[in-house]
């Protein structure tokens, strides 16, 4: 017996078995609308694009489409042909984002039934496709839309995202997330939570990309019958190391992972404990479940949070987030279809074992001053007093620093801080109604040294003055001392700014 088993058996014939179009119906089912999206956006990017637009479109009061539109190079009829096939070659997905050719039909299919792609790239006609997850025949027969009647809606839609001549849009319909009820009240509710989920998770996945401008997402929805946009939502970077204090002086510092051919970074980081800011609690989930690795490709983050099987999680390492680049380490690092998932090969969880930085830190020596600052962390301290948000006026790194470093008051208008013509000398004037600090406009040029100024101006005086006067836009009414502090803190700016002239 054991003879007969450790004899190969012969091949005898080959036979072909294709793939059963019903395949289509399964992709991306386990895949988030947010994530979904994201994919989208991963080609716009991989096609060079600088501005993207994620919109709803409305008929009758509810919502029956979604178009992803960018300005990106767009594609000729090879290219959206093989946009179309199930899977690329395997080098070219090394140099895009979008790794197995798969994105664009699994996040599509996994939302809606049927998916159109038009395109138009330069000196080339514009093309269309048309693709169903239900499928009529037992094939995967793509439809191939008239052109001209492609190059009128791309003439309409492609303006939407920004300068350009070329780009592509992404269409689904018959999405089995819009809201299906006769209700239509129900539209306007369930826009506002997706245009919320969709900032907060894109904001995240592309930060590195949106911190430097290298790409704009706006979010926004068109009513048809009526011809109205909705107010767009300009996507903001949600850096989840973008603490203002770290939680241990020692960090953050990079502890390395010897690979036989490579070394593996890790950039480790401990967060300052019980912070309130939205880049520490993402989603508004535990924020436990957020420690470990974050696994960027492209400057794309693909995995937040998760130890890949290194360690376990435990609750007094929930400090501790850890950066990693995988660009060139695709072959230790494999990622699912949807980027949702990356498992790490046994090699690697070995070498991140025994990695250590130059002075000798170990990743269990980095785990348990992430643990020892959690500990420091749950000692009595004094609780900061919940703010009203900084808004209009405030450069937007102090805003951040601000919200950063002290809980704000959700759903309260902002305190904006403008310049105007104020009448008499006074270089401030309070406005609770309109929540407003207006600064005089005469000592503008003076304060900024003769420039012609911005909105966000002086940023230095503004911080102060918001920190000085916040406090007193709380509340229904300002007390006797209150007003008394107004006019005290009115006097002595007007004689300071006034004094600035001596130093010019």
């Amino acid at each position: 017996m054991d003879g007969l088993q450790s004899t190969p058996i012969e091949t005898v014939r080959r036979i072909h078995v294709p793939p059963d179009p019903g395949i289509l119906k399964a992709l991306g089912m386990n895949q988030s609308f947010e994530s979904a999206i994201a994919d989208l956006i991963d080609n716009s990017l991989d096609a060079d694009a600088s501005c993207v637009l994620v919109r709803f479109v409305l008929r009758r009061g509810r919502v029956t489409q979604l178009q992803v539109t960018d300005n990106g190079k767009g594609m000729n009829e090879p290219r959206i042909d093989a946009a179309m096939k199930l899977g690329k070659p395997k080098e070219q997905g090394k140099i895009s984002l979008g790794y197995y050719g798969m994105g664009l039909k699994s996040a599509s299919f996994g939302q809606a039934s049927i998916l159109t792609v038009m395109s138009r790239r330069a000196r080339c006609r514009a093309e269309g496709r048309r693709m169903y997850r239900e499928k009529r025949d037992a094939d995967f027969d793509v439809d191939v839309l008239n052109c001209e009647a492609v190059e009128e809606h791309l003439a309409a839609l492609l303006p939407l995202a920004g300068p350009g001549k070329t780009g592509t849009v992404v269409q689904w319909d018959n999405v089995k997330d819009f809201p299906r009820a006769r209700d239509t009240s129900q539209t306007g509710a369930y826009i506002d939570k997706r245009i919320t989920e969709l900032n907060r998770h894109l904001g995240m996945v592309y930060h590195r990309l949106l911190e430097r401008g290298d790409v704009e997402i706006t979010i926004d929805s068109y009513d048809i019958d009526e011809g109205v946009e909705g107010i767009p939502t300009l996507v903001d970077p949600v850096n989840p190391f973008d603490y203002h204090r770290s939680g241990d002086l020692a960090y953050p510092k990079d502890v390395i992972a010897q690979l036989p051919n490579q070394p593996v970074i890790l950039h480790c980081h401990i967060w300052p404990a019980k912070s309130q800011a939205p880049q520490y609690r993402l989603y508004g989930r535990p924020v436990e479940s957020f420690q470990g690795f974050y696994l960027y490709r492209k400057d794309r983050l693909l995995k937040a949070g998760g130890w890949g099987g290194v360690i376990q999680e435990q609750k007094s390492y929930k400090l501790a987030r850890v950066a990693v680049d995988i660009d060139e380490l695709l072959d230790v690092f494999k990622m699912s279809v949807e980027k949702s998932g990356v498992d790490f090969s046994s090699k690697l969880v070995h070498a991140i074992e025994k990695a250590s930085d130059e002075s000798g830190t170990t990743l269990q020596q980095y785990l348990d001053a992430a643990a020892a600052a959690v500990k420091k962390g749950n000692t009595w301290q004094p609780k900061l007093t919940k703010i009203l948000p900084p808004g209009q006026g405030l450069d937007p790194d102090v805003r951040k620093a601000i919200t950063r470093g002290s809980p704000v008051l959700e759903d309260k208008e902002p305190v904006r801080i403008r310049w105007k013509k104020v009448t008499g000398d006074d270089f401030v004037e309070i406005d609770r109604k309109n929540r407003t600090l207006w600064l005089n406009d005469k000592y503008r040029q003076l304060l900024l040294h003769g420039d012609s100024g911005s909105l966000n101006d002086a940023p230095l005086v503004k911080a102060l003055l918001f920190l000085l006067y916040e406090d007193l836009f709380r509340g229904q009414a300002m007390g006797p001392k209150d007003k008394e502090n107004c006019r005290f803190w009115a006097d002595v700016l007007t004689a300071a700014v006034e004094a600035e002239e001596k130093y010019q």
